[in-house]
């Protein structure tokens, strides 16, 4: 393969590693744009189905999702949300010869530091002892990037005997693929036809991910799609048990991604009935995960509490996991790679082995798989058998232990958040979110291209509304009988409900006036409360800060959480409901990663019995409680980074939110 490097040397220019206006840069400014939705209900739903799709918010997906993959009984039981731990495993001469023609940090001909040779053989057996190091089960393997088949051809063939010896090891493997990547001058040498299927920008030139080797394909072309359709099912018969979609932009548009994805799927399943379909989406589209059955992203940060600034600080991804936790409904599994660092990026700065940790609690409290990334001068240093490289890998098996260990703690998490904020799917609440995350609020994510359904909408006691557009007559009718009816708080912010799905009448007013008692033509200047039916009304005119929304949110809660926990400085806090061992599941998050003593929590129920686990070390101190009646005192002798508290409730007590 090392003579791919000839072939394109001559194309290669120095401003290839710059993002193109037509990729990245569109992607950002037309999301909104090219977001299509739909409100109709699903036709017919059974009872037994609902509670699989719906434990987490309980609302219906929209129809336009394709229906043979929105299918949660088609997810097998080792991908399902707690059972996999998983890792980005780039590699072979195919990712070697990207990564020279993207112009990536270390990704050069001469190869001075060895990256090139590490990542050409790294789909070797021993590369398979360091997933089995890190009890890692489940790695995406590069399948294909965007050159001709006969050039990947020798890049499938090494990979279809590393799927094996993965299996064999008990490790699960996606293929990956690019949605349109093309690099133009290897396919249309090899597929002069090709150039036909470029995607063109509104004067007609090429669309790049990246200049000047990387075209975008046009992926509603038919025969891209037949390339597609070939590339999925070689994967799926060298025994791929999934497939992960890079590259997918706004640009694409939804409707053209779900017709691709479904096509795929459609390809795939006659092989394996389970197949699983995971795309990276990024910050504009998360919600196009909907139209699959995996959710992923790389938009994650490095977290922890810093202290660089004239004010330390807590950085969190939990908005962010909360949000993708919403968008899979429960059902579809979740993984999230931490693609941001707080210095340096990840190619050239892996994560330090506690942080590493961190990094892995807070994905599986949040109920999301912790995706570890090792490619650039980790994968070279792994290969070579560094001791630093390795110090890490050896920290992230230490948590994937524990988390392998305990595997029944972390699957079938039920809700018993309060608290919802219902989401449009621009994505825009998201930082908001992360924010709101800081001050330890338990919350639920449900959105307004799901349908509302009433029964479950009375678990909650406070719904956000953080300009929320559309939202459908049937949305406004729910929430105006739950807040007059079921005794609910409304908080509605800006021009929340000012839209409807569809074009907007001449007399378009606010879906939700009549409750709020707002219009058009009297829009209040700063904040309204108000008294309707059994339950109250809060408009506000802007955004507030997130502590202030905070503050409003609990003043309208008007009894506690199920557990309260004791604050303490960047310290987090999450909890779910096991029905089936009748626990409440509690996971104490310590970012400083500093000794933690004595960490007090209430339970508002009648407590039978407690467990505290920790990947950490602590001391032989054994957990207080104190049983007082429906309610317990428990104080957690030590926190350094990690602790779950398992508390198991009174036979007959109910954990669920609107219960208490």
């Amino acid at each position: 393969m090392g003579g791919l490097l000839n072939l394109f040397r001559k194309a290669q220019l120095q401003n290839g590693s710059k993002l193109s206006l037509q990729g990245e840069s569109m992607n950002r400014h037309l999301g909104r744009l090219s977001t299509v939705l739909s409100f109709a209900h699903r036709a017919v739903v059974s009872w037994a189905i609902s509670l699989a799709i719906f434990q987490l918010c309980g609302f219906a997906q929209s129809s336009s999702i394709p229906q043979s993959i929105a299918n949660p009984t088609a997810i097998p039981q080792w991908f399902q949300t707690g059972r996999y731990r998983s890792a980005r495993w780039d590699g072979g001469p195919i990712e070697a010869e990207k990564g020279v023609l993207t112009n990536w940090v270390n990704y050069t001909e001469d190869d001075p530091r060895q990256v090139l040779q590490a990542t050409r053989d790294w789909y070797n057996p021993k590369t398979i002892d360091l997933l089995t190091m890190a009890h890692l089960n489940w790695a995406w393997v590069t399948w294909s990037v965007g050159f001709s088949p006969a050039t990947e051809k020798k890049q499938q063939e090494l990979v279809s005997h590393y799927i094996k010896e993965c299996h064999q090891n008990h490790i699960r493997v996606a293929a990956y693929i690019s949605v349109g990547n093309m690099f133009w001058k290897d396919m249309f040498e090899h597929v002069p036809g090709s150039i036909r299927w470029v995607l063109r920008d509104f004067q007609g030139g090429p669309v790049f991910y990246t200049r000047p080797n990387r075209y975008m394909a046009d992926i509603q072309n038919p025969e891209w799609i037949n390339l597609q359709k070939e590339r999925v099912l070689s994967a799926v018969q060298a025994g791929a048990d999934a497939l992960w979609i890079d590259n997918t932009f706004s640009y694409h548009g939804e409707e053209n991604v779900a017709r691709l994805i479904g096509t795929l799927y459609d390809v795939a399943v006659p092989v394996n009935p389970q197949f699983v379909i995971m795309s990276n989406y990024n910050r504009d589209v998360y919600t196009w995960a909907k139209l699959q059955n995996g959710v992923t992203t790389e938009d994650g940060r490095e977290p922890g509490y810093y202290t660089d600034k004239h004010t330390p600080y807590l950085v969190t991804n939990a908005g962010l996991l909360r949000y993708n936790y919403g968008v899979s409904e429960g059902w579809r599994p979740v993984s999230m790679e931490y693609g941001e660092r707080h210095y340096g990026d990840r190619m050239t700065t892996p994560l330090k082995p506690r942080k590493w940790q961190l990094a892995i609690a807070e994905a599986a409290m949040y109920h999301a798989s912790f995706e570890v990334y090792s490619e650039g001068l980790l994968l070279r240093d792994l290969y070579f058998g560094d001791s630093r490289a390795l110090e890490g890998w050896r920290a992230i098996g230490d948590y994937n232990a524990f988390l392998e260990k305990n595997e029944s703690y972390y699957t079938n998490p039920h809700t018993v958040a309060p608290v919802a904020i219902l989401c449009d799917s621009t994505d825009f609440a998201v930082s908001y979110l992360n924010q709101l995350s800081e001050h330890n609020l338990n919350y639920d994510v449900i959105f307004n291209y799901q349908a509302p359904q009433e029964d479950l909408l009375r678990r909650y006691r406070v719904v956000v509304l953080p300009n929320t557009n559309p939202l459908s007559p049937e949305w406004c009718a729910a929430l105006s009988r739950w807040v007059q009816d079921d005794g609910g708080a409304l908080i509605s912010v800006q021009d929340t409900s000012l839209f409807s799905p569809g074009p907007a009448a001449a007399n378009q007013d606010f879906g939700l006036g009549a409750l709020l008692r707002i219009s058009r033509q009297s829009i209040p200047e700063s904040k309204q409360v108000r008294s309707r039916g059994r339950g109250s009304v809060t408009y506000l005119p802007d955004l507030p800060p997130a502590g202030e929304m905070l503050s409003l949110i609990q003043s309208n809660l008007k009894q506690p959480e199920l557990v309260e926990v004791e604050p303490q400085e960047a310290t987090l806090s999450n909890a779910a409901f096991q029905p089936e061992y009748h626990r409440v599941i509690l996971h104490l998050l310590n970012y400083r990663q500093d000794l933690r003593k004595e960490l007090h929590l209430r339970v508002h129920a009648a407590v039978r019995k407690i467990e505290i686990l920790s990947p950490d070390p602590i001391g032989n101190t054994p957990a207080q409680i104190q049983v007082n009646g429906q309610e317990a005192e428990i104080v957690v002798p030590e926190l350094q980074t990690y602790d779950l508290v398992a508390i198991y409730l009174v036979a007959g007590t109910d954990a669920t939110p609107g219960a208490r």
